[in-house]
């Protein structure tokens, strides 16, 4: 007589994620890029990203810092362009760092 575990089904792996189309960074300056760019910065600000001026206090600075990474995962901003995001949420002595 056959065991039990024999007629258990194997598991399958989930899917796989679906792929986020690719922006080539050499292609950055193109309307259609720098279009996205602006798009995804006012989504983030539109969930609370707000502006960082370089302020020295570090737990500042750390709140700012969470609050973008958390934003990025949640719009789920590619990693390609979470620097350029991230960038035009810098302003005063934030920019000369």
């Amino acid at each position: 007589m056959a065991s039990a575990a024999a007629h258990m089904p194997t598991p399958q792996p989930p899917p796989p994620p679906t792929p986020i189309a690719p922006i080539i960074l050499e292609e950055a300056t193109t309307t259609d890029n720098v279009v996205h760019l602006v798009r995804l910065v006012k989504n983030m600000r539109e969930m609370g990203c707000e502006p960082y001026s370089g302020e020295q206090d570090a737990e500042v600075a750390g709140r700012w810092i969470r609050k973008v990474e958390k934003t990025m995962l949640q719009i789920k901003i590619p990693n390609k362009l979470r620097v350029y995001c991230a960038t035009q949420l810098l302003s005063s002595g934030a920019m000369t760092w």
